[in-house]
């Protein structure tokens, strides 16, 4: 038996180092739109450090080092406390909440590490080396119960909200795995964090890993291993399939720029020949008229001929708008936002900067109407911040989520009082808001410490498949 037990926590070890470093080792780049990989390392650090824990206990079991066990025993405790820390900052860190909850959220697994590591050591100094090893209650209520049961609900909860996000863009096959990885990761959490060994305090004296074996004739470290490896399969399947959807989406996206292009030639071409040549005959025309020497019927004939080449002219043009601007491109999007800032930071003392944090594969599409009220907010909010806002530093930060568009600005500027917010004359914010709401979108400002947040949110345009 004590075989089989060094067989099976060597096979879950394995299986969360090779996890950890998986994640570890996956780079963001162009698939940031892929909300999972932004988190990831954190899910990679708990992989790694949860398995090398298990791995001393590992050597625990096979009394290789006999004179050395108690020191092991309470270094595998610390490092699954640890784990479960960076797992529950994994839960947070995925959860599509606004920053300043996330920042305080992703206090709580630092908060509870430390009382836990604390509290560890402090019983250690005054009661010896083997206390938690005979007295396991603070370790189960602190380690077990809190840290490890909380952050696989965590997860495990995020997972699913970003698997229904998910699902709204019509990736089936991601959604479907992220539900998976969520079940997974919170029988995962409930294997560690409430299944423990019996003791004669409560639940463990009701809900134990005794009891469960009573019932499922099967012992929980076995099933903790299978997690493992599922977790490994469920994680190698979403980025496979993500990066697959990827590569289609370029593709589409590659064809789609190559037909901007040639629309976009085809209109140059109107203007610098035939748009040209137009004009040419209209302002001859124009000089015949205006000539002295003519009678008045060719005159009448002369002016219906210039109406015609002006309305054949105006007809063109909006030939060359249709064909050139049929889709705006998020990169279109960037490119107008980064020219306004260019020529604001040109002649003002205010330093403002643009972060983009845009995929050029993300599956959102913004109308054109779309683009260009987000185009004229943007504009109208840095002008407020340069005419308005005292600041000397201002971010504006682009965010493509899976369900909708989010631009911030960001100033260190003296704020607006709240008194302030609903007028209209003050920093053009019945504007933004009236631009948004016509785009089914909305407008939130926050006065922060330091300056103001500005917050502009967008649902992606919904396409008929």
């Amino acid at each position: 038996m004590v075989r089989g037990y060094f067989l099976v926590y060597l096979l879950y070890g394995f299986a969360m180092i090779n996890m950890g470093i998986f994640c570890l080792k996956e780079k963001v780049n162009d698939l940031r739109s892929l909300s999972l990989l932004m988190s990831i390392k954190y899910l990679g650090w708990f992989g790694i450090i949860h398995g090398i824990s298990e791995w001393i206990t590992v050597l625990i079991i096979a009394n290789i080092y006999p004179e050395y066990n108690q020191h092991l025993y309470n270094m595998a405790q610390i490092l699954k406390g640890l784990s479960f820390a960076f797992l529950m900052y994994f839960g947070f860190d995925l959860l599509h909440t606004e920053h300043m909850s996330k920042r305080i959220m992703k206090i709580i697994p630092i908060i509870l590490f430390i009382f836990y590591f604390t509290g560890y050591i402090i019983l250690i100094n005054n009661n010896g080396i083997n206390y938690h090893n005979l007295n396991p209650k603070f370790s189960v209520i602190t380690m077990r119960y809190t840290l490890a049961l909380i952050s696989g609900i965590a997860s495990s909860i995020a997972l699913f909200l970003n698997s229904r996000l998910i699902k709204k863009q019509q990736t089936v096959k991601i959604s479907k795995r992220y539900e998976q990885l969520a079940w997974v990761i919170l029988i995962n959490s409930l294997l560690e964090g409430l299944l423990v060994k019996k003791y004669d305090f409560f639940p463990s004296n009701i809900i134990n890993r005794e009891l469960f074996y009573d019932i499922f004739k099967i012992e929980t470290l076995f099933i903790k291993a299978l997690t493992g490896l599922l977790i490994n399969y469920l994680l190698v399947k979403i980025i496979d399939t993500f990066s697959w959807e990827q590569e289609e989406q370029l593709k589409k996206l590659e064809a789609h720029k190559i037909a901007s292009a040639e629309r976009r030639t085809l209109s140059l071409e109107i203007h610098d020949s035939i748009l040209q040549s137009l004009y040419a005959v209209g302002l001859k025309l124009e000089f015949l008229i205006i000539s002295k020497d003519k009678n008045p019927m060719s005159e009448g004939l002369l002016t219906d001929m210039r109406d015609d080449l002006n309305n054949t002219i105006d007809r063109t043009r909006e030939l060359m708008t249709s064909a050139a601007l049929d889709v705006i491109e998020m990169d279109d999007l960037n490119n107008k936002i980064e020219q306004v800032i260019k020529r604001y930071n040109n002649y003002q003392n205010i330093k403002i900067n643009f972060k983009p944090e845009i995929s050029p594969v993300m599956k959102g599409v913004l109308s054109p109407e779309q683009s260009t009220q987000i185009y004229y907010i943007v504009q109208e909010a840095i002008t407020n911040v340069v005419k308005h806002s005292k600041a000397t530093r201002a971010d504006i930060i682009l965010e493509a989520k899976y369900d909708l568009m989010k631009i911030s600005i960001i100033d260190n500027g003296i704020g607006i009082k709240n008194i302030d917010l609903h007028k209209d004359k003050h920093f053009g914010i019945e504007s933004m808001k009236d631009r948004a709401e016509g785009i089914g979108g909305k407008v939130k400002i926050t006065n922060l410490k330091r300056g103001l947040e500005i917050n502009i949110e967008v649902p992606w345009e919904v396409k008929d498949e």
